[in-house]
């Protein structure tokens, strides 16, 4: 699931603060709060750039867990999500007085409309427009980058696997997966690392689907981003046969991936590449025991 962020007991822009993680709402400790962290949860929230930390406690006291405490955010931060705090622990004051009440100057709509915009180009979008790759050859291979909370950003490659990789290529129509890369191989991305931990069983058809660890803190940077090669894409083949001949373009074709060189890392094969590269093989023998013949035919004529 992913994170999400309320105020409670007051209205949209005061409140107490709650945070949704593994299922439940939890409030969030104040210990070593400023009032740079309280403005950031205003923004967060769209109640304007402004806000500070309530001492008196007026929003009522919690009863669920305490998920976070100790955060810390700069002034580069415009969501919660991307400052520092420490672990998730459903246990994190040590009493209800620690719990955070916050009061913002602005309320809601006064923030720009594009702030944490829900689609990255438009004002509605599909699960597909939210995901993209970047880095690689084509729109089929790449980092893996996703939008949300108003920008795009990474996936930490903890768990990261097969089956993870191929709901991606699926979700963005690029077949299924080939490999599932790891340590930034497309290089590493900018912006938040939204997410840690996934894990898709491969039959979701978006990553949304999926669950998934939202990352906090410390636990990941982009030298793990995680990437993907796609099946889909592939430059197309010609026909391979053509009234019984090969035509000169399939010919060129196989003979240029007979000799593409060793596979590596990112080679992504499919049936039309396997295919050519065993008929350039057999094209090259059968030449061989042409040119063979002519020399013998020749040799007897003299």
């Amino acid at each position: 699931d992913f994170l999400a962020l309320r105020l409670v007991n007051g209205d949209d822009c005061a409140g107490r603060v709650e945070v949704f993680h593994n299922g439940t709402w939890g409030s969030v400790c104040s210990n070593s709060m400023s009032q740079l962290t309280a403005a950031t949860m205003c923004k967060h929230l769209g109640c304007g750039d402004a806000g500070g930390i309530e001492p008196d406690f007026k929003y009522g006291r919690g009863s669920g867990p305490t998920w976070l405490d100790h955060i810390e955010c700069t002034e580069q931060h415009s969501s919660l999500w991307q400052c520092q705090s420490d672990p998730w622990d459903p246990q994190s004051c040590s009493n209800r007085a620690e719990e955070t009440h916050i009061s913002c100057t602005g309320r809601k709509g006064a923030t720009s409309p594009a702030a944490f915009a829900e689609c990255p180009n438009s004002t509605s979008c599909s699960d597909k427009e939210k995901l993209r790759l970047m880095g690689g050859e084509d729109e089929c291979s790449g980092r893996v980058e996703m939008w949300h909370q108003g920008s795009w950003g990474t996936i930490c490659d903890d768990t990261w696997d097969t089956a993870d990789a191929n709901v991606v290529c699926r979700q963005l129509g690029c077949g299924s997966a080939v490999s599932a890369l790891s340590e930034a191989a497309f290089g590493e991305g900018t912006g938040p690392i939204w997410l840690e931990k996934v894990h898709c069983k491969g039959t979701e058809l978006s990553l949304w689907d999926c669950p998934a660890k939202p990352l906090f803190g410390k636990n990941c940077d982009h030298k793990e981003d995680a990437a993907v090669n796609c099946s889909a894409h592939q430059k197309a083949l010609p026909t391979a046969f053509h009234k019984g001949t090969l035509s000169h373009t399939t010919l060129c074709c196989c003979i240029l991936s007979a000799r593409a060189g060793p596979i590596t890392e990112h080679t992504r094969l499919s049936v039309p590449v396997i295919l050519c590269i065993v008929l350039g093989t057999l094209l090259c023998l059968v030449l061989a025991i042409l040119a063979g013949q002519i020399r013998r035919a020749r040799a007897q004529q003299r």
